[in-house]
């Protein structure tokens, strides 16, 4: 199937919740994308600070997840597939090799979007694909100047703004949050697809 517009939701994913499918599906509806891409991270050196789920889990968790959204939604083991530490700049360069005539769309979070001029190569990034912006709670401050600010840098590398907004409701709950509930006895049901839940039950991941 042709894809004129896709979209990739990149991710540790540990665990993939449900804040993660409403912001994709959210940014699907808005920017009109033929296929939604979760990605889960393969070595991803922003989280270098902290013991990383199996990559094996992530994936297995993300396609469980996935399996319950709509057909244009997918999983990709793209980034786990990568060799040593995962750069959002290579994994773009990757895609558009796969999709050459498609348009792509990164998503990703406010607190990431505040740092992104920091990212590895984030000229490349800007110059493959139009990141859209999800607010995230307390990322509000000075997250307009900054948009702005990258738009202007970067703007000559697109035809449109570097960065666009993703109007969808802020996400009040994290995989941080998510595994620290789980590790003391709380109920995460209300924020995970079932059989992720049942998943991490099984494989004892937050125990």
């Amino acid at each position: 199937m042709s894809c004129k517009r896709v979209g990739v939701l990149g991710g540790t994913f540990d665990p993939i919740h449900n804040g993660h499918r409403d912001i994709g599906l959210a940014a699907a509806e808005e920017y009109e994308l033929d296929r939604l891409i979760f990605m889960p991270a393969g070595d991803p050196y922003c989280k270098s600070d902290r013991q990383v789920t199996g990559a094996e889990h992530r994936l297995a968790m993300t396609r469980l997840a996935v399996a319950s959204m709509p057909d244009f939604c997918c999983c990709s083991d793209l980034e786990i597939r990568m060799p040593g530490r995962t750069y959002t700049a290579n994994t773009l360069l990757e895609l558009k090799g796969s999709y050459p005539e498609s348009e792509l769309f990164f998503i990703a979070g406010a607190d990431s979007v505040l740092y992104m001029d920091k990212w590895y190569m984030p000229e490349l990034i800007f110059e493959s694909a139009t990141v859209l912006c999800a607010k995230r709670p307390g990322s509000d401050m000075g997250l307009d100047a900054e948009i702005d600010r990258l738009n202007q840098k970067y703007g000559s590398l697109r035809k449109t703004a570097p960065i666009l907004k993703l109007h969808t409701r802020e996400q009040d709950i994290s995989s941080t949050r998510l595994r620290e509930m789980y590790s003391a006895g709380e109920d995460i049901s209300p924020y995970v697809d079932q059989r992720v839940l049942e998943y991490i039950k099984e494989n004892a991941l937050y125990d």
